[in-house]
């Protein structure tokens, strides 16, 4: 959670995918094994270490390590995990710890591993046909797509729960909820986890999107907007923010910013596997798809299942800094920068509160217009302040030494 938020431009149609063709765009497969592979069906892009991570619903995880000097990626990572892996995610990019969606047992699985992936354990996890969850299980069209939001884009983004409609961020200590992406009806299902003890989690609500079946999801930080991949009608991938409206039937709807037609790859077009770069700073963006190739497929399709696009016209602006209708620059200034203890927040704005996010988007402190702040107890870095107003909301980084 990096970097400012602009005004999404809501379209009402789909758009031409935003890179380039299926076969203009990199093959990676042979990285990961020259003969091919099969059933890949979940992408997750770590921008601290600069890895993808890929797993397969036959059992495997893979992790391509990039090179910036060669602008090349290796294998680093070839484990095989339990049931049937369909998705994977971090909730924080510099630690040893990923999540991965088991479709097969309808779970939810955290694993540490160590740095270079000899060594990987699982350490909790959780049963999404158990309640609260009101999941039932749908057999082969269960949940198959997961991704992070922490709580500071969820509170920008004007986030709220189906079950109260209410704002809500995370009360179970993981900085963030968990969004996962269904086939079944293609909603999504947030929930609130406890990353340290298996099984407890509050169901926080189910959401409509614009597909009937949803496989995967990419959230960009950056921009604070979430994509789904649409493994149906032709391929489609829709882009949301974080806000739901009622639709007649009472039921919450993502609000949907913009959908794209997906490439079209020759002979298997089962698409399942999405991620991206974050688009803000630098504005230069990568996205990656993987298709599910099965056993019995050809040499030619077990030996293309992931691509890589470059560039890719990701949505979002980062040049605006308030969600109003003009954007406002310089409007914020944080003295001293570099951060002691204490910190004085220099505006004319009138703000109603303020947030102090770290670099995985974790609210640290908050409080209202006037409250003295204070940095004691952050550990040297840097960090972001949002300050919200009625209509907009105001971003700003300071360095804590």
């Amino acid at each position: 959670f990096i970097g400012t938020f602009g005004m999404p431009i809501k379209l009402m149609s789909q758009s031409a995918w935003p890179a380039s063709t299926w076969t203009s765009a990199v093959n990676l497969t042979s990285v990961m094994d020259a003969s091919g592979i099969v059933e890949a069906s979940g992408l997750y892009w770590n921008k601290v270490s600069k890895r993808l991570y890929l797993v397969q619903n036959d059992g495997k995880l893979r992790v391509l390590q990039f090179n910036e000097t060669t602008q090349s990626f290796s294998q680093i990572g070839n484990k095989t995990l339990a049931g049937g892996p369909e998705a994977v995610t971090l909730v924080n990019d510099a630690e040893l710890v990923f999540y991965i969606l088991d479709e097969n047992n309808y779970e939810i699985k955290k694993y540490t591993h160590t740095s270079d992936f000899a060594s990987m354990a699982m350490t909790q996890s959780w049963d999404l046909l158990n309640a609260p969850s009101p999941m039932t299980d749908t057999g082969n069209s269960g949940p198959e797509g997961l991704a992070f939001i922490p709580d500071a884009a969820l509170t920008v983004g004007g986030f709220v729960s189906s079950v109260t409609g209410a704002a809500y961020t995370s009360q179970k200590g993981m900085g963030g909820l968990l969004f996962v992406a269904h086939q079944d009806g293609g909603y999504i299902w947030v929930f609130d986890v406890n990353p340290n003890v298996s099984n407890d989690f509050i169901y926080v609500g189910k959401y409509k999107t614009n597909r009937d079946e949803s496989c995967d999801l990419a959230f960009d930080a950056s921009t604070g907007l979430l994509y789904i991949l649409h493994n149906i009608d032709g391929n489609r991938l829709e882009v949301t923010d974080l806000s739901s409206t009622l639709d007649a039937n009472s039921e919450r709807v993502m609000d949907m910013v913009s959908e794209y037609f997906l490439p079209v790859p020759t002979s298997n077009t089962n698409i399942e596997g999405f991620t991206l770069t974050e688009k803000c700073p630098d504005q230069t963006v990568s996205a990656w798809l993987c298709r599910d190739a099965s056993s019995s497929e050809s040499s030619a399709v077990k030996t293309d299942v992931l691509r890589w696009f470059k560039p890719f016209n990701s949505d979002g602006d980062c040049e605006t800094v308030g969600l109003g209708e003009e954007p406002i620059h310089d409007v914020i200034k944080i003295i001293p920068n570099p951060v002691l203890d204490k910190l004085t927040i220099e505006t004319n704005l009138v703000y109603e509160t303020y947030w102090i996010v770290d670099m995985q988007g974790r609210i640290l402190k908050s409080g209202g217009f006037g409250d003295q702040v204070d940095a004691v107890g952050l550990h040297n870095g840097m960090y972001t302040l949002i300050l919200k107003s009625t209509k907009n909301v105001y971003v700003s980084k300071f360095y804590k030494a």
